[in-house]
């Protein structure tokens, strides 16, 4: 059956559900029953998506442009034109809100809406259908269009921040599948107080709040259906304490063994009133992500981030000792000013908070955001294709932000997957060098990290395609022989690590040393108590 709207959402992978494409399908309105959603990942071929969009026959279709699915979605456009003209094109997303009209895929465009789409999207949508539908009408009687065009006689379309408390949520757009197999994406507030210049939100100062008489009643939907996995996308859940205190309430008083709820939360604002709540949530029900981004007091006053060092030092080890939250921690590399030894003092300082995950980034250019005023000063490159990450500034070369990117990727591989819970830490904790020599008087972790991350990329000449085993192999070889440890002690941390998986087999780099084989009918860890068991330091 032909689909006169049909949004096409690109995600970067099937976990990941489209989040804003359901929020602008949950508004068409009148037009709800015309329209469609179609989802791909980042693996499909251009062609295809574009056939499988063929055959719902639209007459519009409506596109999410991301810096992580912008090339896809560049040659989809182009294909999609050269095949189908009369379709009309509309584009929405942060990454063509900015910067619209220099883009490649700005020709093969017929309209593009900046900012929040729920109200743009469908008004323009009911013009160009009701035109579309009554064109050949109008030419009859009158040679030309009669009804002076307002919306869809405009390419770049700005829209306004919407009223949160006036528009139709999305919740009930997850199909029973997207419950069972992806993250659920859900938000209690938009927008941001904070001026971060590296970030989007920074542009969106006013905190919007969703009703509690319609949040709660859909999140209580979901839940029904099964729903145990949410994500929430706010920007600063804690802002509002009292908001923050229902909305735990709310969750915890429907808590289930494998209920997961992401929330990104400010780490100097976590008064006791509100720790106590957290401290009342069963172990694995709550993540928190914590962007530090920098322990550089200049660098953050000069990006316009609150730094309140004193307050985010004291709450994260309250976290992490008296709490169950998993803390997924960000440190960004290539900020304006900041040098590899300022970041590796950042690093090792978070390290020793002791969050279950650091999440190494690379500084990205977002269209829009601030922090493009520093470019000049810094000396900042960015590469020219997405996702524009910084290659270097004037206190990062190019050589040593390769490095940094090689490291992150370990230490994702090594550390943030929780497979070497045991082993990981000696990559650190233990000093002695292959020559003997006694512990630095200043242990740096990130120094110890980074000559094994050098070391493996020589090894292996790549960041990717590193196998649990030829992985732990290389770990074994790496302690061994870089780090003077007695061997057989690493290969009882590999054991150890190796059975936590539940395996059945015994690697054959570890035969030799006798470990045998499993009762694989012990049951497995739940996710939420694995992801509480990683200790880093």
């Amino acid at each position: 059956m032909p689909t006169d709207i049909l949004f096409t959402a690109l995600n970067a992978r099937y976990a990941h559900a489209a989040f804003g494409a359901r929020y602008l399908l949950a508004n068409m309105g009148p037009l709800r029953e015309r329209s469609g959603l179609l989802e791909f990942d980042l693996q499909v071929q251009p062609r295809i998506a574009v056939e499988k969009m063929l055959a719902h026959d639209p007459k519009i279709i409506g596109i999410g442009c991301y810096i992580w699915n912008i090339d896809l979605v560049t040659k989809i456009a182009a294909l999609l034109k050269a095949i189908r003209p009369d379709i009309k094109l509309i584009l929405g997303g942060p990454e063509i809100s900015y910067e619209t009209e220099q883009q490649e895929i700005f020709p093969n465009a017929d309209h593009i809406i900046c900012g929040e789409g729920e109200i743009e999207f469908p008004k323009l949508c009911g013009e160009l259908i009701h035109h579309r539908d009554t064109e050949a009408l109008r030419s009859e009687h009158h040679g030309d269009d009669s009804v002076s065009p307002s919306l869809r006689g405009k390419k770049i379309i700005q829209a306004e921040p919407v009223d949160v408390e006036q528009i139709e949520l999305p919740y009930d757009l997850y199909s029973d599948e997207d419950i069972q197999h992806r993250a659920l994406y859900v938000e209690a507030s938009r927008g941001c107080p904070f001026r971060c210049e590296y970030c989007m939100s920074s542009l969106d100062p006013c905190v919007r709040y969703f009703p509690e008489d319609r949040l709660f009643p859909a999140f209580s939907n979901l839940l029904d259906r099964g729903a145990l996995n949410f994500k929430f996308v706010d920007r600063s859940f804690n802002i509002d304490i009292r908001f923050a205190l229902k909305v735990l309430d709310f969750f915890k008083a429907r808590y289930q063994p494998g209920m997961m709820l992401h929330f990104e939360i400010i780490p100097s604002q976590l008064p006791d009133e509100l720790m106590d709540a957290v401290k009342d949530c069963p172990p694995g029900m709550l993540q928190f992500e914590i962007g530090i981004q920098t322990f550089n007091e200049a660098v953050a006053h000069r990006i316009q981030r609150p730094l309140d060092i004193e307050k985010i030092e004291t709450n994260m080890r309250r976290l992490r000792t008296e709490t169950g939250v998993h803390i997924h921690s960000d440190l960004i590399a290539g900020l304006p000013g900041e040098d590899l030894a300022s970041f590796e003092d950042g690093f090792n300082r978070l390290l020793a908070l002791n969050p279950q995950e650091i999440q190494l980034g690379i500084l990205k250019r977002l269209r829009g955001a601030p922090i493009a005023r520093h470019s000049s000063d810094w000396n900042m490159v960015y590469a020219p294709h997405a996702p524009y990450e910084i290659l270097s500034t004037s206190r990062v070369s190019f050589d040593e932000m390769q490095r940094i990117n090689r490291f992150g990727r370990y230490w994702n591989l090594v550390v943030n997957n929780g497979q070497f819970i045991k082993t990981a830490p000696l990559l650190w904790q233990n000093r002695h060098n292959a020559a003997g020599l006694p512990p630095s008087k200043n242990p740096s972790p990130f120094a110890d990290f980074m000559h094994f991350s050098d070391w493996l990329y020589r090894k292996t000449d790549t960041t990717g395609n590193l196998h649990l085993v030829r992985l732990a192999k290389l770990i074994l070889e790496f302690l061994v022989t870089e780090k003077n440890m007695d061997e057989r002690t690493v290969a009882e941390a590999l054991w150890t690590d190796y059975q936590r998986g539940n395996r059945p087999d015994v690697p054959g780099f570890l035969k030799k040393f006798g470990f045998e084989k499993r009762d694989t009918s012990e049951s497995k860890p739940s996710t939420a108590m694995a992801r509480q068991s990683r200790h880093l330091t």
